[in-house]
């Protein structure tokens, strides 16, 4: 049937906001969903044959291997819906997952936090579950909370891990939907190496939905990356590849042997609305600046593989 046309007098009726997929201010926001069907891969005691590097310590594991992969019956996202994280080394992508969550809780501990039964946690950046599921597998007892800026990271999460993960989509602003003083620990992996103008609003929002007296467990790049920085790495690798699009600095490996830049370092390029830039902050930056908003009660160079870890407490 052909639609009538505007009466007399009045403007054309106003073409929709959204047409063709997701608008670009949108993009601007968050990352949007894919229709390409999800493929997954066994899960990880399926796998156990497999060669890995990962190494996680004994006094770190408190027991046999066996029982976590026992514990975990959920399976492995493919390559390209983990971001290409250890290629075709999936027990590997696993296993870091694992000794990252290992390290979160033992850091909670030393620091005064044993997490209880019905303790609140939440992974921002979560992706598509690398350490939040060993939060839901290995520790049940907890409420498991996550949330990232990619709908195809939340969907994998939402329809292959435990459903008694809460998952949502964040945006690029320093908003979550979460109570005040909320969550006893809350973690973010290669997050902070990518926010660049509402980083301290960030900051603000995890201390605002942390209890009295919670952590937080942030990973960064930091002064030391920088004066590690050694070809292998993939931030090398990236700034590299990137260096005829990036920004305010002409990237060269002589480049990489100075002193870091600026006491906070932001290389930015302007292909990608979201997720375009690399971050490096010195630690007076993160003494002085973080310490504002979280008390700073530790920082371990190199604590998540090349990226150092920070460890902050809310008053």
């Amino acid at each position: 049937m052909t639609p009538s046309p505007p009466a007399a007098g009045l403007p054309p009726a106003k073409k929709p906001l959204i047409q063709e997929g997701v608008n670009e201010w949108i993009r601007g926001l968050a990352i949007p969903g894919s229709d390409v069907p999800f493929s997954v891969l066994p899960p990880a005691a399926e796998l156990s044959n497999q060669t890995v590097f990962t190494q996680i310590p004994e006094s770190l594991l408190g027991a046999p291997i066996d029982s976590y992969l026992r514990n975990d019956p959920y399976p492995i996202p493919c390559c390209a819906d983990r971001e290409g994280y250890h290629g075709d080394r999936h027990l590997d992508w696993w296993l870091s997952g694992l000794h990252d969550f290992l390290k979160v809780h033992q850091a909670s501990e030393q620091h005064g936090l044993g997490l209880a039964p019905g303790d609140r946690v939440f992974e921002l950046g979560c992706a598509s579950g690398r350490v939040l599921r060993h939060f839901s597998a290995q520790r049940a007892q907890l409420q498991t909370w996550g949330s990232d800026i990619s709908l195809r990271h939340v969907e994998w999460v939402r329809q292959h891990l435990s459903s008694s993960i809460k998952i949502f989509q964040n945006t690029v602003l320093p908003h979550l939907p979460l109570e005040d003083n909320f969550f006893s620990v809350v973690s973010a992996f290669s997050v902070f190496s990518h926010i660049d103008e509402f980083e301290l609003s960030w900051l603000a929002e995890l201390r605002r939905i942390l209890k009295p007296g919670g952590i937080a467990y942030l990973t960064i790049h930091s002064e030391h990356t920088w004066q590690n920085m050694s070809p292998e790495w993939p931030i090398y690798a990236a700034l590299m590849h990137m260096r005829d699009q990036i920004i305010g600095y002409n990237i060269s490996e002589s480049f990489f042997q100075a002193p870091l830049p600026r006491e906070k370092t932001v290389f930015r390029w302007p292909s990608a609305a979201t997720y375009n830039t690399n971050v490096f902050h010195s630690y007076s930056y993160i003494k002085d600046a973080w310490g504002r908003l979280l008390d700073v009660v530790d920082i371990i160079p190199m604590g998540h593989n090349y990226q150092d870890v920070v460890i902050l407490r809310k008053p």
